[in-house]
C-alpha cells in the first residue's frame, strides 16, 4: 500500500513539474522558447481555408492554438483569397456598384448581381435563379 502511494505521488509530481515547465509528454519543443499551448480542441477542427479548398491543415501548438494551412506545393496557403474569379480575370475595385446604374430592359423584374471579375460587370437573374442576358 505504501509503495502505491509513493508511486502515485511520484507520477503526480512528474506531471505537475512537466506542466509547470511546459515539458510535453510527446517531446515537442518549440523554437525560440515559445511555450506549448494547452488547447481545448484541435485548432484544425475550428479553422477553415476558404482561399484554398485543397489546402491541408496542420495543428501547431507553439505559442498558441494555431491552424497552419498548406497548399499542394507544400507552402503556406493563402486562406484569405476568397475571390471566385478565374486567374485571367482578377477582381477589380469599382468606384460604384455596377448595378446602381444598369437596367435590364429584356427582363425588367430580373435581379442584378455585381460581378467584379475583370471589370465592373453585371449579371441578371430571374426570380427562379435563371441567369438571363439583357
Amino acid at each position: 500500500m505504501q509503495a502505491t502511494v509513493y508511486l502515485a505521488a511520484a507520477i503526480f509530481s512528474a506531471l505537475l513539474i512537466g506542466d509547470i515547465l511546459q515539458i510535453s509528454a510527446r517531446g515537442i519543443r518549440c523554437p525560440g522558447g515559445e511555450l506549448i499551448a494547452d488547447c481545448f480542441e484541435d485548432p484544425c477542427s475550428v479553422s477553415t481555408c476558404p482561399g484554398d479548398k485543397n489546402a491541408t491543415c496542420v495543428s501547431n501548438y507553439c505559442g498558441g492554438c494555431n491552424a497552419l494551412w498548406y497548399g499542394a506545393d507544400g507552402n503556406l496557403a493563402n486562406c484569405n483569397n476568397t475571390s471566385s474569379c478565374p486567374p485571367d480575370k482578377p477582381p477589380v475595385q469599382c468606384f460604384a456598384d455596377p448595378c446602381q446604374v444598369a437596367t435590364c430592359s429584356a427582363y425588367p423584374n430580373a435581379t442584378c448581381v455585381a460581378n467584379y471579375c475583370g471589370g465592373c460587370n453585371t449579371e441578371w437573374f430571374t426570380a427562379n435563379g435563371e441567369q438571363v442576358q439583357c
